[in-house]
């Protein structure tokens, strides 16, 4: 039989493993037919950018609570417990890592797949939108697990399951350490340069893994990433490179490994922007392709109050 974690490191994993056993996306069309114009109220949308951003232009209904202000209480106040949290930013990336958190804390969530990048790029003035693939190599050969680390424990100072994981979140979010990592960076560093600062690891399911991934990387598929078998492979004194498919589930797993005290980052748009001409994008390929366009569907322009 497996070990048991330590207790706040067990907190963490039992909130955790249903969100990453699920599927949080919601389609921008969808987003645009079932809440603007049917006005379902059943969602309560809100958009994580930062004030300016929001301010340039948000999903239209959208209220304004900046990532790095999520987990504080007057945030958490505004959030029904009987609506669905429907979450947008730039891309995708932020609205995953708030996604995780909250449903740690029992909220329903879901995102807009790749954010305001595919919702209206130009209309939202988006800083930094999805710019189509690099074209960097691909690798189909099984990169060797690392060796086994001990589980320890994270410091804080609630024992509450609940204030511990609000506690551990307000830790990361206060950093000035981004939980965003360029593929340019991991490109020229982990790959060409064969930095071992770097571990890349690979969310990919282990069929589109074997297909094409970054080269390097390990795979460890994103339902196993809240597992005490799977935090055992990860070291501490290692820059972590989360790479998904188009960024979202790397989002959520670099909150999460930060909560237990890893250096983690999410590449941002993930493979689809390493090389969105591989096969290791599996069966969605098409789908996550046709979130790199941009559409024009309308946005707001307001105050974040």
């Amino acid at each position: 039989m497996e070990p048991a974690p330590q207790s706040n490191v067990a907190a963490i994993l039992q909130a955790s493993g249903k969100f990453f056993g699920g599927f949080p996306f919601m389609g921008a069309e969808d987003v645009q037919e079932i809440i603007a114009k049917d006005g379902d109220r059943s969602y309560f949308q809100v958009s994580v950018q930062s004030a300016d951003e929001y301010a340039k232009g948000h999903i239209p209904g959208a209220i304004n609570i900046p990532l790095r202000n999520i987990a504080d209480a007057a945030s958490l106040s505004r959030l029904p417990r009987d609506k669905k949290i429907l979450l947008s930013c730039e891309d995708g990336h932020r609205s995953m890592a708030a996604a995780l958190f909250l449903s740690q804390l029992g909220y329903e969530t879901q995102v807009v797949s790749m954010g305001l990048s595919h919702w209206n790029r130009t209309g939202a003035k988006v800083a930094s939108p999805y710019r189509g693939s690099a074209g960097y190599p691909i690798s189909t050969v099984e990169s060797v697990k690392p060796e086994q680390y001990e589980l320890q424990e994270i410091e804080g100072k609630s024992k509450d399951p609940r204030n511990m994981i609000v506690e551990r979140t307000n830790a990361v979010l206060a950093r000035e350490r981004s939980l965003l990592i360029s593929r340019e960076e991991v490109y020229e560093k982990a790959v060409k340069g064969s930095d071992r600062n770097y571990l890349l690891v690979s969310l990919q399911r282990p069929e589109d893994y074997a297909r094409g991934h970054v080269p390097g990387a390990i795979n460890i598929p994103v339902n196993e990433i809240a597992q005490p078998r799977t935090l055992r492979k990860l070291p501490r004194d290692k820059k972590i490179v989360l790479i998904c498919y188009v960024g979202h589930w790397a989002g959520s797993a670099a909150l999460f490994l930060n909560q237990l005290g890893y250096e983690a980052y999410d590449m941002r748009f993930g493979t689809l922007g390493w090389n969105d001409a591989t096969d290791g994008l599996g069966e969605a390929k098409q789908y996550l392709l046709s979130l790199g366009e941009a559409l024009s569907l309308p946005v707001e322009r307001a105050s974040s109050l």
